[in-house]
């Protein structure tokens, strides 16, 4: 019998997605574990994170396969007992996986960000890495993220996409699609399009991917954020806004490797994709930053303070 998704509230469908994904997202989002990736959440976290190393209890919500955990941790910037929620039992299983292959050990356990298990004051770091744009109300996740922490922990949430910079980026989407489309719509290179697009998918793989168009529930202005975080009585709120050409890159090659039939590209594929990508942020870094208003970013981070006195 095929899954039948029409009943089930957007938390359960967000788990049946992502379990549904789990075995497959670090291939689909191009995730490794090594300098590459290390570089990436490491530059995420130096953004609003004092230099140094973090020793202490580490909770990530919202925690995937384990990236950001697992690459932060092999990047020095935290060490400790490193936690790791997901509402999705099928991401934790490739989460601990993960960990376990880089000699990471992290206690993974199921939950929901609106609703977390853990003790009041019981963490010196909250992380999360493009989650909350998944979540019916993000100024929860923000509410339990401050309960949970110990006064004077910090707080970190990268990732996530912003309003105008979404709107951007789909364009670029779109775009790069429809190329796609035109191009393997001649015979002889329809056969590098994934099973989905040719029509030959099973019809129950076809409904869960279907979901991937009702997860994504958000996008943010950066005040917005700021807001949120304030309101949930954290201190020291600083948002910032990255990737703008880089983006663009990103998504272009990502709608591309999410439309060919897996094993097209190699490592060819790969270096170009990553140096490509390199290359634009420093372009963004060094010019469109000083001449592009924040807003127009795609990606914010946000860093802020659980008071002492809290």
């Amino acid at each position: 019998m095929s899954v039948e998704t029409s009943a089930m509230d957007i938390k359960q469908k967000q788990a049946k997605y992502h379990d549904y994904e789990a075995s497959t997202y670090d291939s689909k989002f191009g995730i490794t574990y090594d300098d590459r990736c290390i570089d990436y959440a490491r530059q995420r976290y130096r953004k609003v994170m004092p230099e140094g190393r973090l020793e202490g209890r580490v909770l990530e919500l919202g925690a995937g396969t384990g990236f950001f955990t697992v690459n932060l941790a092999l990047g020095d910037c935290i060490s400790g007992e490193l936690h790791c929620s997901d509402i999705s039992e099928g991401m934790l299983d490739v989460c601990k996986r993960n960990a376990a292959g880089h000699g990471i050990e992290v206690v993974a356990e199921q939950g929901d960000a609106e609703n977390l298990s853990y003790d009041d004051n019981s963490f010196d770091l909250v992380i999360g890495h493009a989650f909350i744009h998944h979540l019916p109300v993000p100024g929860k996740a923000f509410q339990e993220a401050y309960r949970v922490l110990k006064p004077g922990g910090r707080l970190l949430i990268a990732g996530e996409p912003t309003y105008w910079g979404d709107r951007i980026s789909r364009m670029v989407k779109t775009t790069t699609w429809r190329a796609f489309q035109r191009v393997t719509s001649l015979p002889r290179l329809q056969q590098y399009r994934k099973p989905e697009i040719s029509g030959a998918a099973d019809p129950e793989q076809a409904i869960l991917a279907a979901l991937e168009h009702e997860v994504d529930l958000h996008t943010f202005h950066p005040d917005e954020v700021q807001r949120m975080a304030t309101i949930a009585g954290f201190a020291d709120v600083e948002v910032v806004t990255e990737e703008l050409t880089a983006n663009w890159w990103g998504w272009s090659i990502r709608t591309i490797e999410g439309s060919v039939r897996p094993g097209t590209f190699g490592m060819r594929w790969a270096l170009t994709a990553f140096n490509g990508y390199r290359l634009l942020t420093m372009l963004d870094e060094k010019v469109m930053d000083r001449i592009v208003p924040d807003a127009l970013f795609y990606n914010l981070i946000v860093g802020a303070t659980k008071p002492q006195d809290a």
